[in-house]
């Protein structure tokens, strides 16, 4: 069946990812209690049309980092915000067991459920083996289409072959109505990495042009629907909020430029 999922990724809020000609936005960050964590984002291409959406990929990273000591702090659930206009379309897509991803290696990942494939980046975590000297693991992650519980779901699959390392973050995909944002991706990230990993940072490009059924398919799209005589104007793209295990929660929010394209 056809799962399209009409949300909004910012105002206009999809836009923005600087070309190699342009200049970029550095990342936000923000503080609480002994924890300082970051948001950077980019949505490409960084002009669209006016109103009817056209394929686009988004890109998050960010970094978490403790201000008063070398222990980073428990990082129980992360959930991201995005507002705008645009969708999420799966129709035809394959969609990938969270079960088939346990386990493997990156290799059989990509053999077990290449054709959910919907994205790429990289986590990097750190392991406390003892005050001074914890253990980082940088692993490559690649993002998978699925469902849990009957809503779209995205599974981040990450691996390091040294040191071993292997864990599958799920992130569920929820719509809202109300408020600047109008789509959810949140991850209950302490069961996922179990007690020891601590996310130190991440980097996450999701987007995907596909055909099915012989149509064409973009797994996120988005349009730029700024009033008549606004051609460019920065409005917000994205929204963090990182739960830590007890305390703190810390959010932080990016704004980015939208820029119009109009029909000719």
């Amino acid at each position: 069946m056809k799962s399209s999922l009409v949300l909004a990724i910012a105002t206009a809020a999809v836009l923005a990812i600087a070309c190699s000609t342009s200049g970029t936005a550095g990342a936000e960050q923000s503080g609480r209690r002994g924890v300082s964590v970051s948001l950077d984002g980019r949505v490409a291409p960084h002009v669209l049309p006016r109103e009817t959406p056209a394929p686009v990929s988004v890109l998050l990273s960010g970094s978490v980092r403790s201000v008063i000591g070398d222990t980073l702090p428990r990082l129980r659930r992360i959930t991201f915000a995005f507002g705008a206009r645009g969708g999420l379309d799966t129709a035809g897509l394959p969609v990938c067991p969270r079960a088939r991803l346990r386990n493997a290696t990156r290799p059989q990942a990509l053999s077990r459920c290449g054709g959910a494939l919907v994205g790429h980046g990289s986590i990097l975590v750190q392991i406390p083996l003892g005050p001074k000297r914890p253990l980082i693991a940088k692993a490559a992650a690649l993002a998978f289409n699925g469902r849990r519980s009957g809503r779209p779901a995205v599974w981040m699959f990450a691996y390091s072959a040294s040191p071993p390392v292997s864990f599958v973050l799920p992130f569920t995909l929820h719509a809202v109505r109300k408020g600047p944002y109008g789509l959810l991706l949140q991850a209950p990230l302490g069961r996922a990495f179990g007690p020891w990993p601590r996310l130190r940072a991440f980097r996450i490009e999701l987007g995907r042009q596909y055909r099915s059924g012989g149509e064409s398919h973009s797994y996120l799209s988005a349009s730029c629907p700024l009033p008549p005589r606004f051609h460019h104007l920065d409005v917000p793209l994205a929204r963090a909020t990182y739960h830590f295990d007890p305390a703190p929660t810390v959010d932080v929010s990016i704004s980015r430029p939208c820029k119009v394209r109009d029909a000719p």
